[in-house]
């Protein structure tokens, strides 16, 4: 029998699917967050992107788990964070 975490992870797995169909089917308010990801990926706001997660505290204790070395960056890409070489690439660095 599912747990109450199984529950909650069959939730927000739907809840990815939705707004995937919802980008597909270019619900403004979809796009939106969408857009907003983006912008606080690119500052690196963390609190931003906590914030429109699916799962907040989750993000948050991951976050915590292993931290960057970097604040920066996250702490999958490290030093080859994907957006600062863009940032890089663009200052003509």
């Amino acid at each position: 029998m599912p747990d109450i975490e199984d529950v909650k992870i069959g939730v927000i797995a739907s809840k990815i699917a939705a707004h995937a169909a919802d980008l597909a089917k270019k619900i403004p308010s979809a796009i939106e967050k969408d857009r907003k990801m983006s912008y606080y990926r690119k500052n690196f706001d963390w609190e931003g992107q906590i914030s429109l997660s699916f799962d907040p505290d989750r993000i948050k204790s991951l976050r915590e788990e292993s931290p960057p070395l970097l604040e920066e960056v996250c702490s999958m890409c490290g030093e080859f964070c994907a957006i600062k070489t863009v940032q890089r690439a663009l200052q003509g660095r």
